[in-house]
């Protein structure tokens, strides 16, 4: 018996040994760590321009010397009230206003008229570029349009404004103007330019330059030739060429003449140009203008921008 508690003693010795003696359990992987999606952040749109901040925004004028600015409330600014003072300002907008895109980033520009007087009976509107930066109107380039236009309407499309009025030809009065008058502008580069100018002749005729070749945006290089028609052949058949480059900096200039049948009939055009020489390339501007030779004005204009590899 004796012999049996020892051997029950150092079985129970050697069990405990072995359990207390395991190796401890290896831990489990760790689980993976959360990671918070940062929230997606929402562009928040730019508004459009409205009527109010157009009336209620500043200008610099057009046709004063001095250009200065001036603070306009509901259209409108004056400084003093005698005509006949030498500091005698009348600053008003008139009627209609466009709006749409003018630079291309998406957000809603405007296009105002602007007329000065500084007494007398001159009235002197331009139209001007008033581009949107962060919801605020900013003045972004003019073009005078007349003394006392007759303003029928204006509106933006496709990044240009349109504008269809009635101005002086050479023989009109100051009271009357009575030229038809349809132009086109583009904002380009922080400045207003002509795309398009058609108006008309005294028995009602459209006078248009259309540029046939090479095509509004495209790829080109030099030499190129530039071809096109008229409606009306201009006087002495005579256009005048000019070429900007992209900051709008005229590169090139001169005269060249129409093909016509006769006198003031419709006449084709074709005009060889080589800027390789001067190492010009990008986009360039290519307008055709027919001028009055009565008083320089323009009668009819057409134009393309074309990429110069």
């Amino acid at each position: 018996m004796k012999k049996f508690f020892t051997l029950l003693t150092f079985g129970l010795a050697v069990l405990g040994c072995s359990v207390f003696s395991s190796p401890a359990a290896k831990p489990g992987p760790s689980p993976a760590p959360v990671i918070q999606a940062s929230p997606t952040l929402t562009p928040i749109p730019v508004p459009a321009l409205t009527a109010d901040q157009l009336k209620n925004a500043s200008y610099q004028l057009v046709f004063q010397d001095s250009h200065k600015t001036v603070q306009l409330t509901n259209g409108v600014y004056q400084n003093g009230t005698d005509p006949a003072s030498p500091d005698y300002a009348d600053v008003t907008l008139a009627e209609p206003m466009a709006f749409g895109d003018l630079n291309g980033d998406g957000v809603g520009d405007a296009a105002v008229l602007l007329a000065e007087n500084y007494g007398g009976t001159g009235v002197f509107v331009s139209v001007v570029a008033v581009i949107n930066q962060n919801g605020q109107p900013v003045q972004s380039g003019a073009q005078t349009i007349d003394d006392r236009p007759i303003l029928n309407s204006i509106n933006i499309q496709n990044g240009q404004i349109f504008l269809d009025a009635t101005v002086h030809g050479p023989n009109d009065p100051g009271c009357c103007p009575n030229q038809p008058i349809k132009e086109t502008y583009r904002f380009i580069n922080g400045k207003l330019v002509f795309t398009s100018v058609v108006t008309k002749t005294a028995n009602g005729l459209d006078r248009v330059v259309t540029i046939d070749s090479p095509a509004e945006g495209s790829s080109a290089s030099w030499p190129l030739t530039v071809t096109g028609k008229v409606s009306i052949a201009p006087f002495e058949n005579n256009l005048v060429y000019s070429v900007f480059d992209a900051d709008n900096n005229q590169i090139a200039n001169g005269p060249f003449l129409v093909n016509a049948d006769q006198p003031g009939g419709p006449g084709i055009f074709s005009l060889p140009l080589d800027l390789g020489s001067a190492g010009i390339s990008g986009p360039v501007r290519i307008q055709i203008e027919d001028s009055s030779p009565a008083d320089g004005s323009i009668l009819a204009l057409g134009s393309v921008t074309v990429i110069i590899k």
